[in-house]
This record gives C-alpha cells, structure tokens and sequence, in this order.
C-alpha cells in the first residue's frame, strides 16, 4: 500500500523497513528519556537504540522499522516524558545495512 506523506515529501510503502538517526535536543537526559523511548520503540516494533550524546542537551536513537511507526515516534519524541523538555528532534534517512534485532539502550562506557 502506498501512501503520500508530506512529512518525507514523496510517496512512500509504508510497509518498507526503513532506518533513521533521530537526534533529539533540550533537557533529554537524567528524566527518564531514554527508558521512556525505548518502551515507545518496543511497543511500535521498532529496532535499533538510543543513547545519550556528550554533549548535555542531546539523545541520538537509531530507528529501524516501517515508516508509520517511525514517523509516530517522531512525533512523540517531540514532546517526550513528563520531565523532558525537548526544543527540536531532527530526523535523517540513513541507509544501512545493518539489521537491528530488538531495542537497547546504549550507556556510557
């Protein structure tokens, strides 16, 4: 099934899987941001993880899944947890050929 989405600007399968790098910048560390889209991810049946940056304002998750579901946690991640404050989520198509199984969060070495 095809659908037009003016959020990617073409045409595109949703059943497709497809992979992102979403970076999400604000207050997105220490208020649960990481555990709050990693449950978000698992319960669309997304792929891949999410970690924080070093840089203090900034959580970078990797997605991998059908296109609805990507763009759903897009739209989510824009408001996050309780405790969040997020001012942007920038999404890039990455290409990949990694195939991710389940969804992890990443910690600090």
């Amino acid at each position: 099934m095809l659908t037009n989405s003016t959020y990617i600007g073409s045409i595109v399968n949703t059943n497709e899987i497809k992979t992102y790098r979403l970076i999400i910048k604000g207050k997105v560390q220490n208020v649960g941001f990481r555990h709050w889209f990693s449950d978000l991810a698992i319960s669309l049946g997304l792929n891949g993880y999410v970690q924080n940056k070093e840089s203090k304002d900034e959580v970078e998750a990797i997605i991998q899944g059908n296109m609805q579901s990507i763009l759903s946690i897009t739209e989510k991640a824009k408001d996050g947890p309780e405790m969040a404050l997020v001012e942007g989520v920038i999404p890039n198509s990455i290409i990949s050929n990694v195939k991710y199984s389940g969804f992890i969060i990443k910690y600090d070495s």
